[in-house]
């Protein structure tokens, strides 16, 4: 006879694991199946601030500690290099939560894996979920996956979750992936460098962004990773990608075509080249597309849909661990509470916090690629003006990292409408440490690295 176990989780990334972890410390007996075998390559290596505080609650604090590297901040640099600016967390976050982490994806999401197994949680490793039935209210869910050697196998949870990430298993079952309409369709390609040569900044351990403008929308990211690593991603306005593509795919192939662009785009900015004149690629460039959207129905009778399966947004503000973290934390809540008294409340209240959340990234996203609609009074065009109204953004987000967005999103959402006046910005940059172009630069110091 097949056991039933209480909850099901499909994907084992950090939005699964955490699922996973939460509900065996509440006492369930859950399966987590993932398709790939860990440790696997993934990107979205650097993460907010608000981590750390998940981090010491699931007991993996010290882990991560030992084996990441610490984020002090952000820079933001035009294409050129000639300007810059330093955006440090702990202008707004007091305590050891103001060093955030970045970690090589491969290694954090087998740590937190295999942390789950700990607590306690079965987990099937490349097992590929193929079918799920919900079937009825008061039924259970019917999963069925198989195996590398072509096993098919069934399994029986009272609950299912959802933690697919981008293959949005349950969404695109159920019919109910939406776009996010204001924002564009971009393309994402990514590549792990070693013997670059970092920067102040990249040294101390900042991600460094680089803006492109124009007609690409787009933005270059730069993560220091430990063991001479520089994760290097390109993010791209899918219509830009789409014309290039025409013409790269003349020379290069239509296999090809992604990472010459991808190359190319690099190149285009002195300040990388720079960084990465000697360096050398570890792999082939990895291609994802779609960074905007959604499930229109997020749960039900026996399942719900977290994390990246749930919603995806741009990766601009590095949210992407943070917000599927959180979510599994208070989804699992959510189960909890139905289990035990048939209640949905702390399931719908968990949902509606979310979408707040999210709804404020939107804004931040929307301010940072439309940025138009902030009324830059007081700013003279230098010829960079985009360059401007991208850095302002990420002081807007500066203010949200002083609080929890999910929980404050109405507050949160008043004060990006605020702070659409060059002279509020103005002001905010003065508590956050950034120095004017005329100014010498303040990098993000660590701790230790302070006067």
């Amino acid at each position: 006879m097949k056991p039933l176990y209480d909850v099901i989780i499909i994907g084992g990334g950090p939005t699964g694991s955490t699922m996973a972890t939460m509900l065996a410390r509440a006492g369930y007996q859950a399966l987590v199946l993932e398709k790939a075998k860990f440790p696997r390559e993934h990107i979205g290596e650097s993460m907010l601030p608000f981590c750390y505080d998940l981090f010491e609650e699931l007991g993996v604090l010290e882990d991560v500690k030992a084996n990441f590297t610490r984020k002090p901040g952000v820079t933001f640099a035009n294409i050129d290099g000639s300007r810059s600016s330093h955006w440090c967390f702990n202008r707004v976050i007091d305590g050891p939560q103001s060093l955030s982490f970045h970690a090589r994806r491969s290694e954090f999401d087998d740590l937190l894996l295999q942390h789950s197994r700990k607590q306690g949680v079965e987990v099937r490793e490349e097992t590929q979920v193929t079918k799920v039935e919900l079937g009825q209210p008061g039924d259970n869910a019917k999963v069925y996956a198989q195996t590398p050697e072509g096993e098919m196998l069934q399994f029986e949870s009272r609950f299912l979750v959802d933690a697919s990430g981008q293959d949005c298993f349950l969404p695109r079952m159920l019919g109910n992936q939406k776009p996010f309409t204001r924002l564009h369709i971009r393309m994402a390609l990514s590549c792990h460098w070693k013997n670059a040569k970092l920067d102040e900044s990249l040294a101390n351990g900042n991600i460094k962004i680089v803006h492109l403008g124009g007609e690409k929308l787009g933005w270059i990211w730069m993560i220091p990773l430990k063991d001479d690593r520089l994760s290097i991603g390109l993010a791209l306005n899918m219509s830009y990608a789409q014309e290039q593509r025409k013409i790269l795919s003349k020379e290069h192939g239509a296999r090809n075509w992604q990472q010459a662009l991808y190359l190319q785009e690099l190149a285009s900015s002195p300040i990388v080249m720079k960084i990465i004149g000697d360096a050398e690629r570890y792999w082939d460039v990895v291609s994802n597309g779609d960074f905007s959207y959604y499930a229109e129905e997020k749960f039900g009778h026996n399942h719900a849909i977290v994390g990246d399966a749930a919603a995806f947004l741009d990766p601009i503000f590095s949210s992407g661990i943070y917000l599927g973290m959180m979510a599994a934390k208070m989804v699992a809540n959510g189960i909890d509470k139905v289990f035990r008294d048939k209640d949905y409340s702390v399931m719908e209240k968990a949902y509606a916090d979310m979408a707040g959340g999210y709804k404020v990234i939107e804004e931040l996203i929307c301010t940072f690629y439309e940025p138009n609609s902030i009324a830059f009074s007081d700013l003279q065009d230098n010829g960079d003006f985009s360059y401007d109204k991208f850095e302002s953004a990420y002081s807007i987000l500066h203010l949200l990292l002083a609080g929890d967005f999910f929980k404050e999103h109405e507050r949160y959402l008043r004060a990006i409408e605020t702070l659409r006046s060059q002279k509020m910005i103005d002001k905010y940059k003065n508590l956050t440490g950034h120095m004017d172009a005329d100014k010498e630069q303040q990098i993000c110091l660590m701790p230790e690295m302070q006067s």
